[in-house]
């Protein structure tokens, strides 16, 4: 899993541009609340208030409010360090916009409400025909189930979206299903994608052979299927295709329709090894001190380091520093599993260019 996980960093490394990003720290002051600042002077700050409300809060004038109802029905809010990576995204929403007021509360009814400075509000709901319901000023869309168990998005804009029972059924096979918190995230996905078209639609579906196929009324059609050899093929209708696959060393090969070959394995020592057909290479090396460092053809790019203060410091090439202490670096080994991983985040993070 691991290795799936750094394929896909490497493969995005390989077709996207550098990000440009500055210095920034981490920690949990006195008071146990989350803080963070940058070397630009942005700083920001995630705490409960009083009423057992959770507010974020930055000196740009943003301020993010869950009611104490709301944070306790907040999916995956009990997880380990849940907090730490709300806080991340927040400060990555935020921090170029200025004097936002925004409040996420529970209603009376037990609807799920939210509301800005700005005169946007949107409710969450089931309605009397059992459908969630998703309504925002002058926009509505609904997701339930037909008569065969298939699950349909609809709204006012005549767009609907269908995901087959079959094909549903590839995903929640041997995981837990969480259909509430499914639905609840679905819907909202597909209000704020599918909702800005008009008369659209599209299927999500399986075929007799069991691949996974997909349909939309703007005539895009793509298939996925799995090989005898447990590789994945992908193909459209725009004559792009792409295929995944395992070798005799468990390496493994992707190659596309424009001849591009990637192959992603380890080494004898553990290390991970990237190298294209194109003569470029990567690769994730741990030296004799236990320090990562990243190489794009053969040259450093970034570290990962731990100093003589037990803090953990990462460093690269493009200029960026981020600095963990002690405590916060605990809390990113229980949220992401191993140092390795936290290094892949902030490779992703500072070297590709996602928004």
């Amino acid at each position: 899993m691991r290795k799936f996980t750094l394929l896909l960093f490497f493969v995005v490394l390989w077709l996207f541009s550098y990000a440009q990003m500055g210095g920034e720290q981490y920690f949990v002051d006195i008071h146990g609340d989350l803080r963070y600042e940058s070397r630009d002077r942005f700083q920001a700050s995630l705490s409960t208030n009083i009423f057992g409300d959770k507010v974020y809060k930055d000196n740009r004038g943003n301020e993010v409010k869950y009611s104490k109802t709301m944070w306790e029905k907040v999916p995956g809010k009990d997880r380990p360090y849940f907090e730490d990576f709300l806080f991340s995204e927040l400060i990555h929403k935020y921090r170029d916009r200025r004097n936002v007021h925004e409040v996420y509360e529970i209603d009376i009814f037990g609807d799920a409400r939210y509301r800005n400075n700005q005169g946007q509000s949107m409710t969450l709901r089931r309605n009397i025909m059992g459908e969630l319901e998703y309504s925002s000023n002058e926009f509505r869309a609904t997701l339930g189930k037909d008569i065969f168990d298939n699950i349909i998005y609809k709204d006012n804009r005549g767009n609907k979206v269908t995901y087959s029972k079959e094909f549903l059924d590839k995903f929640r096979r041997g995981r837990h299903r969480g259909d509430r918190n499914v639905e609840e995230f679905l819907l909202l996905g597909l209000a704020k994608d599918v909702g800005k078209k008009k008369n659209y639609t599209e299927e999500y579906t399986v075929d007799i052979f069991g691949n996974l196929e997909y349909k939309n009324s703007e005539g895009r059609r793509v298939s996925i299927k799995k090989d005898i050899f447990d590789g994945f093929e992908y193909k459209d209708n725009q004559g792009v295709s792409l295929s995944i696959r395992k070798d005799i060393f468990d390496h493994v090969q992707v190659n596309d329709c424009r001849g591009n070959k990637v192959d992603v394995g380890r080494d004898i020592f553990g290390d991970l090894q990237v190298k294209d057909n194109k003569g470029n290479k990567w690769s994730v090396e741990r030296d004799i001190f236990g320090d990562l460092k990243f190489r794009h053809n053969y040259k450093e790019c970034a570290t990962l380091k731990k100093n003589i203060f037990d803090e953990r410091e990462y460093s690269d090439n493009k200029g960026n520093k981020v600095k963990y202490s002690k405590e916060s670096w605990d809390k990113m080994i229980k949220r992401y599993g191993d140092d390795e991983k936290v290094f892949s985040m902030l490779l992703k993070k500072f070297f590709v260019e996602y928004r």
